[in-house]
């Protein structure tokens, strides 16, 4: 389990040292003849301030950990008008804010939530309330020191920082880019095919931009690496993304990809039209609750358990049904979930009983998802659904029929269909290039390349606008679907469900282009070349 005392002092710190390249590009943006005054909030060793010569400018750099400010003080190559304060500049901001600068040059620190001091959090709540920001638990501590520097810098100064992608993708970064859409009137997003800090699970962005009023001037790139950094000056302005949107991801597009996704957009639903989404089952205890055969009938539990899709391995297919479960056996899987729901300890088999005594003489009773239950061993929460939806997706996105009256832990999410739903037809739509597409947009991507959607993602989940209420027969088209995603080339899979859209349903869309743009966002995700 990760805890602050586990975690290294990196982690704690946050910190990934900014390269030369980038400091020197940073350096170069925020820089104009007459600025004299520049603020760096999370110094580190002092990587962004090495590129500075000019000894008109006065620095104030801030660097928590003492170790690391007293690098920026012995150093021979960072200006000699530098202040150098080892504190925390959540801390210092309180006693600082009314300070103004013409820069600000940051890569701030990358820390959760629950691994701030009390005190942090509630210097960070109020830096957020004080600039018009709602504070809660999910907002990592980049934000507010994007914000108070922001806010330290004067009209007509500029910004220049390094901030991870979360920026363009989680829910708790929308207010940000309300706050930045308003603050600047020039902003300049590059993106990188590379990761910028190597062993990390973080993709990184660079934020370029100039504090003042009136219309945004938006700028984006999106290069390799780090040789292929754009003079600012040769990038076409784009109009600006909507502030008011859930999410920034398709800034990892074309202007002219992102040009098409808009005006296809009014032939495409919500998926939330269609069905309703829920997480699965949090057990509390996998090892516990998730059962093989072998299992089940050492136990007696036949009677006291149902059909389970606990893993993404477990399943390659359109169908969870009998098959399924009878492959998945044969590979000694636990492919069922114990449910003991309306039974006493007495009403159980021996067996149980004894398989719940040696669990609570180890303690496994103790997590904290069990011991706050009224029976700790009586999972709450069970229902069958419709269908089942991938939480983390590798490749290949994973929408699953449910055909055996099985549950699933919260490695799916559970879904639900609306009332006459043709559910091939959902299936078939879902698999399309254009809805694929929208998913890689409406999750959330990690550094290590994989997708995450939760249910709250899904309101801006697209799919074609077509007759789901219509009961042609498409089990000819199930049939072959099923067999291309067994063959995990999602290209293929998306053609033939495209095919199908065209040819059955009459859905017009550019194919080719929305095939060309599902290769694209997924050589992102996955760092590869499209």
């Amino acid at each position: 389990m990760l805890n602050k005392e586990t975690q290294t002092e990196q982690k704690l710190r946050g910190g990934y040292y900014t390269p030369s390249p980038i400091a020197q590009y940073l350096w170069k943006w925020v820089y104009k003849k007459g600025y004299s005054s520049l603020l760096e909030p999370a110094a580190g060793d002092g990587a962004l301030l090495r590129p500075i010569k000019e000894k008109s400018v006065k620095i104030d750099a801030i660097e928590i950990f003492k170790s690391e400010a007293n690098k920026i003080k012995n150093s021979h190559t960072i200006s000699q008008q530098t202040n150098v304060y080892n504190t925390d500049f959540l801390a210092w901001y309180e006693e600082h804010s009314s300070n103004q600068y013409d820069m600000l040059l940051s890569n701030p620190p990358y820390i959760r939530y629950q691994y701030l001091s009390p005190q942090q959090r509630d210097i960070q709540s109020q830096i957020l309330k004080k600039n018009g920001l709602r504070p809660n638990k999910l907002i990592n501590s980049w934000v507010p020191f994007v914000v108070a520097g922001i806010s330290m810098v004067k009209d007509g100064g500029r910004i220049g920082l390094v901030i991870p992608t979360d920026f363009l993708q989680v829910t708790y970064a929308k207010q940000l880019r309300e706050f930045i859409s308003k603050q600047l009137q020039s902003l300049v997003i590059i993106t990188f095919s590379e990761n910028l800090f190597p062993g990390t699970q973080q993709d990184f962005l660079l934020l370029l931009g100039e504090k003042g009023k009136g219309s945004l001037k938006f700028k984006h790139a999106r290069i390799d690496n780090l040789n292929n950094l754009p003079a600012i000056s040769t990038l076409s302005l784009e109009k600006p993304p909507s502030a008011s949107s859930a999410k920034w991801t398709d800034l990892n597009l074309t202007y002219n990809e992102r040009s098409y996704l808009q005006s296809i957009k009014a032939n495409l639903i919500s998926f939330n039209t269609v069905a309703k989404t829920q997480v699965g089952i949090t057990t509390g205890a996998n090892s516990f609750f998730s059962l093989t055969d072998n299992d089940v009938q050492k136990l007696h539990a036949k009677e006291f358990v149902k059909p389970l899709l606990g893993r993404s391995v477990s399943i390659n297919s359109c169908f969870f049904n009998k098959q399924t479960l009878s492959l998945n056996s044969k590979l000694d899987q636990k492919i069922w979930l114990l449910d003991l729901n309306g039974y006493t300890l007495k009403q159980l088999p021996k067996e149980l009983q004894n398989y719940i005594e040696d669990a609570e003489n180890n303690e496994v009773n103790n997590a904290y998802k069990l011991r706050i239950r009224k029976v700790w061993y009586q999972i709450p929460n069970i229902w069958e659904p419709d269908a089942f939806l991938l939480r983390r997706i590798g490749n290949v996105p994973k929408l699953v029929l449910n055909e055996t009256d099985g549950v699933s832990t919260d490695t799916f999410h559970r879904v639900n269909f609306a009332d006459n739903i043709n559910r091939s037809a959902v299936l078939i739509s879902f698999y399309s290039s254009i809805s694929l597409a929208s998913l890689e947009l409406a999750g959330r991507s990690y550094g290590g390349g994989a997708l995450e959607i939760l249910p709250g993602d899904l309101d801006s989940f697209y799919i074609p606008r077509i007759d789901y209420s219509s009961q042609i027969n498409l089990d000819h088209e199930l049939k072959n679907l099923d067999n291309l995603i067994r063959t995990n080339d999602i290209q293929k899979i998306a053609s033939y469900a495209d095919s199908v859209l065209i040819n059955n349903f009459d859905f017009s869309f550019d194919y080719k282009q929305s095939q060309k743009i599902l290769s694209h966002l997924q050589s992102i995700r996955t760092n590869k070349k499209s």
